[in-house]
């Protein structure tokens, strides 16, 4: 078939071959003629998986993002994520808070902004994180320079530790009746909110110091940070009036280096995730070394058998690659972008606050089989107060 004018495709055929274009090309292909553009913006087909990008900081007005697949940065200028903690990023959307304690969830690519009600207070005292609070502290005139300098330096990391963690269970771009999760204060309390409500629901029956939370087949399952016992307990609960958490009688010893001291983040300590892959719930440990840098050494993935109260710890994982942060966890199949590692995790830093030596170096490749890691970006020094990169899914439908 010989085209002499390629803009007189068949919609149908051009509809087409949009769902298999990567965000970048899609975009591409919308600027090739009007035709184009048009068919572009029908959206009829569902895309294919995107590689997640890296949010980065703000440079300027614009907020910067690196993009894994074309090793290059995009910038671009969204005002609502404009000098903004990222605290969570799931199905192409990020959650962002400023330092009034305004909660959005924003899609960078489309443009469109949620308001979210403002997240539970967790601090007691004269200063508790209310509100109102907020723009006093930081807006006040004070004589003493220290102590107003104190006040700033508390909100801004209070404000980095509001919310650690935010999910969906379904891309609110396609169901309506999606709800979010979010882990948030210095316990990591869970807490669910759902279109049309004025308040965040905490979950009762869950003890402090969760890791991590997942929706799994309708539940949502959260992890206890590694205990006295060197154990990680899990618990689950559904999305509803007066939600109850229970315990799964499930509980994975902690692997890897067995000098690991518990949650002690000024030696070395473990974080665990939440992974759903093959249809199955993952456990995966994340061993991170400090010694002036703080940076990962080892990642162990244990399968859970939750009807058989039971685990297996895997070499492997059947050729996937998973994407972990501060991110919901996202994980691909390399046979659709061959140019991504097989059986290897990328990861980013935690969040860090001001008083670390260091910036957000801590990003890798970790290849299941060698047990080795490779940089996928320069480990330039990344001093922002509020936040580390995370994950974002490009998502422009």
């Amino acid at each position: 078939m010989c085209m002499d004018n390629w803009s007189e495709l068949p919609c149908d055929i051009l509809e087409h071959l949009t769902s298999f274009l990567p965000v970048q090309d899609y975009h591409r292909f919308s600027a090739v003629c009007r035709n184009w553009r048009m068919v572009a913006k029908q959206k009829r087909y569902s895309p294919i998986q995107q590689i997640p990008w890296l949010a980065l900081g703000t440079e300027g007005n614009k907020r910067k993002f690196y993009n894994l697949l074309e090793d290059r940065h995009y910038y671009l200028n969204v005002p609502n994520l404009r000098d903004k903690v990222l605290c969570g990023s799931s199905y192409g959307w990020l959650f962002t808070l400023d330092r009034k304690l305004k909660f959005r969830m924003v899609n960078p690519l489309t443009r469109e902004c949620y308001d979210l009600p403002t997240p539970p207070p967790f601090l007691e005292g004269d200063l508790g994180m209310y509100e109102q609070d907020v723009p006093r502290f930081l807006e006040a005139e004070s004589d003493d320079e220290e102590t107003h300098e104190f006040l700033r330096r508390f909100f801004e990391e209070s404000q980095r530790v509001l919310v650690v963690k935010s999910i969906f269970d379904y891309d609110p771009s396609t169901r309506p009746d999606f709800t979010v999760v979010i882990l948030y204060g210095d316990d990591d309390t869970p807490a669910f909110w759902r279109p049309g409500e004025n308040a965040w629901t905490d979950i009762t029956g869950l003890p402090r110091a969760l890791h991590d939370i997942a929706f799994f087949y309708g539940k949502v399952y959260a992890v206890q940070r590694p205990m006295d016992n060197n154990h990680s307990a899990i618990y689950t609960f559904e999305v509803g009036t007066d939600p109850k958490a229970t315990k799964v009688e499930l509980q994975v010893p902690r692997h890897g280096n067995p000098n690991y001291a518990i949650e002690d983040r000024y030696r070395n300590f473990s974080v665990n995730y939440l992974v759903v892959f093959d249809g199955k719930l993952h456990l995966v440990e994340r061993f991170i070394e400090r010694t002036g840098h703080r940076l990962t050494t080892e990642f162990v993935v244990h399968e859970l058998d939750l009807e058989g109260n039971n685990y297996s710890t895997r070499q492997h994982i059947n050729g996937h690659t998973i994407f972990l942060g501060g991110s919901a966890p996202v994980v691909i199949n390399p046979c659709q972008f061959p140019h991504c590692m097989k059986d290897a995790i990328y990861f980013t830093d935690l969040e860090f606050g001001h008083k670390e030596l260091y910036g957000a170096e801590d990003l890798g490749i970790y290849d299941m089989i060698s047990k080795s890691i490779t940089p996928y970006y320069p480990r330039e020094v990344f001093h922002h107060t509020l936040a580390a990169p995370i994950w974002f899914t490009p998502n422009p439908w």
